[in-house]
């Protein structure tokens, strides 16, 4: 009888792949960027590996207990083995235009009143990031954690 071996190389990937783990598992975010600075060693220890993916899918939700509290913005960066160096994922650019610096990738979810199990889906932030050649992807929220953070990669 022939067995079929589960295949656990990186590759391309339809859906999005949870980056921490099992669906529907949030990220733990760094409380500063003092683990970004200069060369990381061993980088492997922050961030999560991005397996070569092409795009990078965060989800945002506030998780305060049912207050209006404000939720400190989530900034997102990206590493490349080839520069041994972090640096903030641009929000949003084509390579082409005007030269100018991209926007840092910011995600600061709407307030809501209610708590998290019964938030509606406006309670949430949703950006999708193109990150063709970037190996790890960390997340910095330098306040209390008053939201989860979902991410995800995929080719597609």
């Amino acid at each position: 009888m022939a067995t079929h071996n589960i295949h656990t190389s990186w590759g391309r990937t339809r859906s999005p792949k949870n980056l921490a783990g099992a669906n529907g598992t949030a990220i733990t975010p760094e409380a500063d960027t003092d683990n970004l600075e200069g060369i990381v060693k061993p980088v492997d220890a922050v961030g999560y590996a991005t397996e070569a993916q092409r795009y990078l899918h965060v989800l945002v939700e506030e998780v305060n207990p049912g207050s209006d509290i404000n939720s400190a913005a989530t900034t997102v960066f990206g590493y490349i083995n080839a520069f041994q160096r972090w640096f903030p994922l641009p929000a949003s650019f084509d390579g082409s235009g005007a030269a100018s610096d991209p926007t840092a990738a910011s995600i600061d979810p709407p307030n809501s009143i209610t708590t998290p199990p019964n938030h509606v889906p406006a309670a949430r932030s949703y950006r999708t990031y193109h990150i063709a050649g970037i190996d790890r992807v960390a997340f910095v929220q330098a306040t209390a954690a008053n939201v989860n953070i979902y991410a995800a990669c995929s080719t597609f």
